[in-house]
């Protein structure tokens, strides 16, 4: 089976536009899927990859994106869960294997099976495409650094709560969303235009993290040995996240970008590596992505939050969208039509 793929390729370090060209042809191994793309979604990776480096063991030119939506079209030798013409979304995993072909900002995307999940048909592509990175980053926050039960559809309260910082990001509405699955009663910051939208995910408290007193606040609702998750992860907000969860008892703080804040001695920062459930933490992946996933979907009992803010245009706009990004959105996540 041949397909005529095209792709946004970064150049070389810092370079600035991507450019179109010819794409990979897919070839998948025998875990592997191919996913015709119809909507990929842009992620703080994409840009900072874009304006730093590419890890080290990635040679240039290569391509960024991390989220898919589309249809299944190829299948590799031992993938029996799917099936050809299926609505999928899909976690790209390039950034690990440093293979392009599995990577998002092209019409044919390669990706293990385990990173992807069916879609209903009542969910738009548009919006499905938000969803899989920040799932696998909250997949494994909850469930491989802070070892929380794994989600279930009738979940039965653990008796615990947890701060997830920053709510309204990608990653904090999938993390509320997982944490909710888990048992866990969820305490969150967003700004107040997005307390409504924490509700509906459910979030049972939410605090505005303009407040100046937020963190004397949020600590009046924790209890000690509750947990603590940072989804915004700047420096500041890692140090607050540290010095709330450090009065809690301390404990494991995970974070999505590297180790940028001060925090008190009881407080472990760990950075999380979004493919883990995918490589090697594969029970974290079958309980999420495989079982529990498609069925809340399905059931509606995860919602495809935030919102897209769709550019239309194909794969010449992904740069377009990466810049947009770079500049900031609130509440939202950008997503490219490339269909």
């Amino acid at each position: 089976m041949t397909f005529t793929n095209r792709a946004a390729w970064i150049q070389g370090e810092k370079v600035h536009p991507v450019v179109v060209e010819d794409g990979p042809t897919p070839n998948p191994s025998e875990d592997e899927v191919v996913i015709k793309v119809s909507h990929a979604a842009v992620n703080p990776a994409d840009w900072m990859c874009q304006d730093s480096a590419l890890p080290p063991h990635i040679k240039y030119p290569f391509i960024l994106g991390l989220d898919v939506a589309g249809t299944i079209v190829q299948l590799g030798s031992n993938v029996t869960r799917f099936k050809i013409g299926q609505r999928v979304i899909g976690h790209c995993d390039g950034l690990g294997t440093a293979k392009a072909s599995n990577m998002g900002f092209q019409l044919y995307s390669t990706t293990r099976e385990i990173f992807v999940s069916a879609i209903p048909d009542s969910l738009p592509l548009e919006n499905a495409a938000v969803l899989p990175c920040s799932i696998s980053t909250a997949a494994t926050a909850l469930f491989v650094h802070l070892k929380v039960p794994l989600p279930s559809l009738n979940p039965k309260p653990v008796g615990q709560r947890i701060l997830v910082w920053g709510g309204s990001s990608s990653v904090g509405c999938s993390m509320i969303q997982l944490a909710v699955a888990a048992g866990l009663e969820v305490v969150t910051t967003a700004s107040a235009a997005n307390h409504d939208l924490m509700k509906y995910l459910g979030a049972s408290h939410v605090f505005d993290y303009h407040d100046a007193d937020v963190s004397e606040k949020i600590s009046k609702v924790l209890r000690t040995g509750d947990l603590v998750v940072d989804a915004i992860s700047t420096a500041g907000t890692q140090t607050q996240c540290g010095g709330i969860l450090g009065r809690l008892g301390g404990g494991t703080l995970p974070v999505t970008l590297p180790q940028a804040g001060t925090f008190p001695e009881n407080v472990k920062a760990t950075f999380i590596i979004c493919i883990d459930p995918g490589f090697t933490v594969l029970d974290v992946g079958n309980a999420v992505w495989r079982e529990y996933i498609p069925e809340a979907l399905a059931a509606g009992k995860f919602q495809a939050k935030p919102d897209p803010i769709v550019i239309e245009g194909g794969l010449e706009k992904v740069q377009e969208g990466i810049d947009l990004l770079r500049k900031g959105v609130s509440a939202k996540k950008v997503v490219i039509n490339l269909s």
